[in-house]
């Protein structure tokens, strides 16, 4: 990038834009003044971005430039923002067809292009210019008789310095985009906004339900590209706020001076890394491939850092770095900090190696240029419906024709499919619906976690020495770096009443940050949540769901299927005892955490339950010489009675009722007085003027003030109770549904109740201010008797359910609270939280048990 001309940005908001004419006679006429490269003016933000030169003009006189031509110009930000240029050098091979003063007019001429040196001599020409404007195969484009110079040619084989002038200026952009259904609506953003200028690149994910968007800020602003998608009809949020590359003068040096890797990997790396070393590491916590993927992740984007090989086998890892920037103390402290109190890092060994000296180490370096193959993704599909191989070989048949997949393989004994696919291609999304359509029901795998892969390694990647072969068919995987480490969470859910309401609260869970997946019981009235515990924590969850319009209450004693314990430990008598347990617990392989009350003689302890069972943490404390138990709790389903609901309908419908009652009576009396008076017009001929003067001499249609019956006076007063003390409810779950953007019944029973009362209140006050002599149509007797019906049918539906609940409640309370296991020569009493492998039990005749075991031998 260079420097030396300076050029400038400045955004003025302009006032008094009305058309695409306004904008029009700005960008010409500014356009057009010395010194000015480039201008953008948007119609809907009202704003003018310029790019110019800060020797020929200063945002002063841009803004008195557009005041004169009539619209009002306000400059928020008087600092400018600085834009990086590029400088291209081109010569001129074979003869001229043009003089070198067209082409140096032609280039001076041409938007972007800042500044101009020319040399016949040489044949060759330099032009200083802005790449978010214009580069240099647009110029060879206007002018065919020149090309690029081989000097441009090798700033763009591959140093870093090209990576930085390609992304020049340019801000990365997540946005949440909601509504999306099909790829069509993918296309439909990606075409959209990609035209846009400022947008360099974007990339839509149906499956994430999100955008990634490249884009200049000094052409583009946030809030344009959000009212742009906006405006093809897909609600849009910022989800991550952009974040600009920053590079000193010294980090461009130190990366143009860093020599480029060739293909065959025979260069060697640059002084600087000529001491580089070897440390194995011994890590204890880790629980499956994606810790793996997570801790190479990490280590790989430490500059310091040239390889890094773990192992889930040996719980280890084989870190390759630079001995003088880093040491092994420090880069045992990095794999800890990357999930605090989860990893337990230990130095193995150290061996001493040089760049020099391949061999001497016993981890070769790994070459960095082994993409050979688009990127490929791996997901897990569950398929329920297969009954033989003629269902497997049908599904892989079907599937490994689809676009963008890789290869398949269908499991009928574990009932899934594992898809090999590429992600720009296609999604497990697509691959589910696909697998549907073939009459199999399918679902993605709640633990589904896609490993990237970088193709397949190149041939003359070095193999590793016989200490460590293990490693040699290893791949190097791209992990993201937000390693969903979820956690798991039940709360009760009341005031649901049908599957609307559970899609709506799965909907909105979904959207928020740090939560992965919700599933909601309406019969149990239950909802499932697994979360990221770093970001959001169950209270802020149930506080979601209150949010919502529903009850929400955590259930305690969900979490022992997560592995988490709590004892009950005596015999302890200081804080030496207490110290004790924590240690040698926190130091076994499988528990994360352990925390001893000495006060309440209770201990909590979270623990994997892949590795370690809460009869080995028992057995454990037990062997420390105290005694240890699990707390009971309450076992109890009553929040499955529905109880609370049907008392709140109850009370609702009675109330209504007690209203609702007069006025039915007012409204039947009414209607048979004008069949009555319909019978006498049509035995005695009345005209109409006796028929009003019979009707407004009835009782209640004759008026206490002008315009005011006491039919219309009473109804009011019936009207009030019920329609803000009867309907307060549904007043409440409309306003939450509303605040959330979504509507259900309870928006539609407000509507209509509040609609038929505004509307006859409105008429009553319109006939007392005419004083008009006879009576309007009101309809007061609306809110009161829908409120009844429905808060009857509330009831009644709470009643049913509470019937069919309390089945549910039994088999709750069926659950078996122990059972005895074989040892070797005694019987202990094991509680139900304690099966963790499956142990040999002895059942008796009627004796209760939790899971589901294989009968092994009758006594």
């Amino acid at each position: 990038m260079d420097r030396s001309m300076s050029v400038d940005s400045v955004t003025i908001s302009v006032e008094g834009i009305t058309c695409d004419s306004c904008v029009w006679t700005i960008e010409q006429q500014i356009g057009n003044l010395n010194g000015v490269y480039h201008i953008k003016v948007s119609l809907e933000e009202k704003n003018a971005t310029i790019i110019y030169d800060p020797k020929l003009q200063t945002p002063k006189t841009l803004l008195e430039a557009i005041d004169d031509m009539g619209f009002d110009a306000v400059l928020h930000n008087p600092n400018p923002l600085p834009v990086l240029t590029d400088t291209v050098f081109l010569t001129v091979a074979g003869s001229l067809a043009l003089p070198w003063d067209h082409i140096q007019n032609t280039l001076l001429k041409t938007k972007g292009v800042t500044d101009i040196k020319i040399s016949p001599q040489q044949r060759t020409i330099v032009v200083t210019l802005i790449p978010s404007i214009v580069n240099a195969n647009q110029i060879i484009e206007l002018l065919p008789d020149l090309s690029l110079d081989i000097r441009t040619l090798e700033k763009k084989s591959g140093t870093c310095e090209d990576y930085s002038m390609a992304q020049a200026g340019e801000v990365m952009l997540k946005m949440k985009i909601e509504g999306m259904t099909c790829h069509s609506c993918t296309s439909t953003i990606e075409g959209k906004i990609g035209k846009l200028q400022g947008v360099q690149r974007i990339k839509v994910s149906l499956d994430n339900q999100e955008a990634t968007i490249g884009y200049q800020p000094h052409l583009i602003t946030i809030e344009e590209i959000k009212k742009q998608i906006e405006a093809v009809g897909f609600p849009a949020f910022i989800k991550k706020q952009p974040k600009y590359l920053k590079l000193g003068a010294i980090d461009i040096e130190r990366l143009k001076n860093t020599p480029v890797k060739s293909s065959e990997g025979s260069q060697q790396r640059s002084p600087s890394y000529t001491s580089d070393s070897t440390v194995t590491f011994i890590i204890d916590g880790m629980h499956c491939k994606s810790c793996v993927l997570n801790i190479e992740s990490a280590l790989s984007t430490l500059q310091y850092v040239s390889s890094i090989v773990v192992s889930l086998e040996n719980r280890s890892a084989i870190v390759k770095y630079n001995a003088s920037l880093v040491t092994p103390e420090t880069l045992r402290k990095a794999i800890e900090a990357i999930s605090p109190g989860q990893y337990r890092v230990s130095i193995a060994s150290e061996v001493e190696s040089t760049s020099n000296s391949p061999s001497s180490s016993p981890l070769q370096k790994i070459p960095l240029n082994i993409v050979s193959h688009p990127l490929t993704q791996e997901t897990v599909i569950n398929i329920d419906g297969m009954t033989c191989n003629s269902c497997v070989q049908s599904i892989e048949g079907v599937i490994s024709k689809k676009e963008g997949v890789k290869s398949i393989r269908v499991s009928l004994a574990n009932g899934n499919g594992t898809v090999e696919y590429d992600p720009l291609l296609t999604s497990p999304e697509t691959l589910r619906e696909a697998i549907e359509d073939m009459g199999f029901d399918a679902a993605l795998s709640d633990i589904n976690e896609p490993l990237v892969i970088i193709g397949q390694t190149s041939s003359e990647m070095p193999l590793l020495t016989s200490t460590n072969e293990f490693y040699t068919k290893m791949m190097t995987p791209i992990h993201d770096v937000e390693t969903k480490t979820s956690s798991k969470c039940y709360i009760q859910v009341t005031g649901m009443t049908c599957a609307s309401c559970v899609a709506n609260i799965e909907r909105n869970l979904r959207r928020e940050e740090g939560i992965y997946s919700v599933l909601v019981a309406l019969m149990a009235g239950k909802a499932e949540v697994r979360y990221n515990p770093v970001v959001i924590q169950p209270p802020m969850i149930a506080e979601f769901i209150r949010e919502l319009g529903f009850g929400a209450t955590m259930i305690e004693n969900a979490d022992e299927v997560d592995g988490v314990l709590e004892l009950v430990v005596r015999g302890m008598t200081c804080a030496s005892c207490v110290h004790k347990i924590e240690s040698i617990l926190t130091k076994h392989r499988g528990i994360f955490y352990c925390s001893v009350a000495l006060a309440t003689n209770k201990a909590h302890i979270k623990y994997d339950p892949e590795i370690i069972g809460p009869r080995d943490i028992i057995h454990m404390v037990e062997s420390l010489g105290f005694e240890a138990s699990l707390v009971k709790k309450d076992r109890s389903a009553s929040h499955l009675d529905h109880k609370r609901e049907i008392r709140q309908w109850r009370r609702s419908f009675l109330v209504s009722l007690f209203f609702c009652i007069p006025v039915m009576g007012l409204m039947i009396y009414m209607m048979v007085m004008d069949h009555h008076l319909a019978i006498l017009h049509h035995n005695q001929n009345m005209s109409q003027e006796e028929m009003i003067n019979i009707h407004s001499s009835m009782f209640l249609e004759r008026q206490i003030l002008p315009g005011l019956s006491i039919m219309n006076l009473l109804s009011f007063l019936l009207c009030v109770p019920v329609q803000f003390f009867g309907g307060w409810y549904f007043y409440i779950q409309a306003y939450k549904a509303l605040k959330h953007k979504t509507a259900n019944m309870d928006v539609l029973i407000v509507l209509a109740t509040t609609i038929a009362f505004a509307y006859s209140l409105v008429i009553l006050l319109v006939a007392m201010y005419e004083r008009a002599k006879v009576n309007p149509i009101t309809f007061f007797d609306t809110p009161p008797m829908l409120f009844v019906f429905i808060a009857l049918g509330r009831w009644l539906e709470h009643i049913a359910k509470g019937k069919t609940s309390e089945a549910l409640a039994k088999l709750i309370s069926l659950q078996a609270t122990e059972a005895t296991i074989v040892t070797l020569d005694s019987d202990n009493i094991l509680l139900r939280y304690l099966f963790s492998f499956f142990p040999l039990l002895i059942l008796t005749s009627y004796e209760k048990c939790r899971i589901y075991p294989e009968v092994e031998r009758r006594i």
